[in-house]
């Protein structure tokens, strides 16, 4: 039977509840510490995702708290006095993944900065600042597309194919990302130049 935590499903809110539901199935797959799970996790999301391992140690003591996880001191191997904490599943752990994994999530409101910039800017001094600010946007964007390891051809395994479609959704975001900022720039550039 479902236990209130799980129930009210207060811990899937936010902006943080990917990384949260994530943190589960990984410490399903093998219990971890904060460093080695951020680790495993910026592997399976990729460099765009930008995981702190502060983050995920906040993260983690969190779902503590919720009682979706459970810790323990453990001896840091090749250490004779330091130690480290592991968090390692409890009974709820699997229903939550599962709830979370089932549940959808409203998708997060659009509130990128740049999108305020440009609705709240004044005049030419101020479009020709956010050309500067869209141009480093779509570079950012650009080299975070180039982190993006390629796709592979035939799925050699579940994990495989189902990584490949992270990578996938990822590069297409940036890359409609990269696309906006051109447009837009190219759009403001045209306007300011007939001015």
């Amino acid at each position: 039977m479902a236990t209130k935590t799980i129930e009210s499903r207060r811990w899937m809110q936010g902006a943080s509840s990917p990384l949260r539901g994530a943190l589960l199935g990984l410490v399903l797959e093998q219990p971890g510490h904060g460093g080695e799970l951020a680790s495993r996790l910026a592997r399976r999301l990729g460099h765009p995702w930008r995981i702190d391992p502060t983050d995920i140690y906040r993260l983690l003591a969190r779902l503590e708290d919720e009682g979706l996880l459970c810790s323990s001191e453990e001896p840091t191997p090749g250490s004779q006095r330091a130690t480290r904490v592991v968090y390692h599943v409890t009974e709820e752990t699997s229903e939550a993944l599962t709830l979370w994994l089932e549940t959808l999530v409203p998708r997060e409101p659009m509130r990128s900065t740049l999108h305020a910039k440009l609705a709240a800017a004044q005049g030419v001094n101020d479009a020709r600042l956010l050309l500067r600010a869209l141009e480093a946007h779509e570079r950012e964007c650009l080299e975070l597309a180039q982190l993006v390891p390629p796709m592979t051809s035939g799925a050699a395994s579940l994990r495989t194919l189902l990584l490949d479609c992270v990578r996938s959704g990822v590069w297409t975001q940036l890359q409609a990302e990269i696309d906006w900022s051109r447009q837009s720039r190219e759009r403001i550039s045209e306007y300011l130049n007939a001015t």
